[in-house]
Parts: C-alpha cells; structure tokens; sequence
C-alpha cells in the first residue's frame, strides 16, 4: 500500500491515489504537495511527481513549481527525513528559540539550515507558526512542539530517531 512507501519507491499510480484521495482539485493544491512531501524520503517534491500533480490537477508545471516555490514548508531540494522547522517570531525569541537553535546544534550536530550527514534531520528557522501561547516552538511534518526546553529537545529527537529504528 502506497501508506507505506516513501514517495520515491512509488508507482504513478500509487502517487495519484494520493491526489485523488486529497479532492483532485486545484484548491486542493497545497494539501496534495504536502501530503506527498510528507511521504517523501528527502521532504521534498521531485520534478516528475509535480508533473504528475499538474497533470492530474489540469495545470501547467510551471504553476505548480510557483506555489511548491512560494510555500516555505514546500522544497524541490532533497532536506532530511525530518524538517526541524524553529519559530523566528519575536514572541519566540523572547522565549528562547536562540537557546533552542544552540540545543538542535548540539544535539544533532549541525547548524541552522544544514542536514544532517545521515539526512535524518534537517534544521531551519520559519516565521511565526501562530503557537505564540506556548514559544519557543518547532515544527515536524504536522505536529508543534511547544514549551520547549533540553530534556524536551532531547527526547523528540530520541523518539525520532527510534521511530526509524523500529521501521527499518
């Protein structure tokens, strides 16, 4: 079942079922490259899925590179398994997102904006997630995780990498 695979082991068919399950609509557009990104080994869209997209969606492949281009939870390059999305927000610094950069750092490895050398985790700052309530934040896939501190860094990162031990 296409549940189980990663995007890039799957067929056209596997891929369009996807689509079509979102609505096979335009204004579905954002939900489909999302849900596809997500099943993705590099959290990205490869050129012949959003061909795929926009044929199926009767749209020209430029336009959905414009709206995979202009969303910054969308990429065309290959990131890590795992996108670490950290607030920027004011509300979020002022809480701590610059201690939680320095955390990610030190618990992976790696700066801002860089993958890790396994392409696990991929780390990068976006604008406010609207969790101002519970900063500083990240974001992975769907889920926010909010209130964060060491001990929360650490073991997101640990059930993380776990999650993947146990699939393998």
């Amino acid at each position: 079942m296409a549940e189980n695979k990663y995007l890039e082991d799957m067929t056209p068919e596997e891929k369009l079922a996807i689509i079509r399950r979102d609505g096979s609509s335009q204004e579905n557009i954002l939900t489909i490259l999302l849900d596809l990104q997500n099943c993705s080994k590099t959290s990205s869209i490869d050129e012949d899925t959003a061909r795929l997209v926009a044929e199926e969606l009767g749209m020209t492949e430029t336009k959905v590179f414009e709206v995979i281009t202009f969303y910054a939870m969308l990429e065309t390059k290959p990131q890590g398994r795992f996108v670490i999305e950290l607030c920027k927000s004011t509300p979020c610094h002022y809480t701590g997102s610059d201690k939680v950069a320095e955390m990610l750092r030190e618990e992976l490895g790696i700066g801002m904006g860089e993958t890790t050398p396994d392409g696990m985790f991929s780390t990068k700052f976006v604008p406010c997630m609207g969790a101002c309530d519970i900063g500083p934040v990240f974001k992975i896939k769907d889920k926010v995780y909010g209130n964060l501190d060491r001990e929360k860094v650490h073991s997101i990162i640990a059930e993380l990498r776990a999650s993947v031990k146990e699939a393998k």
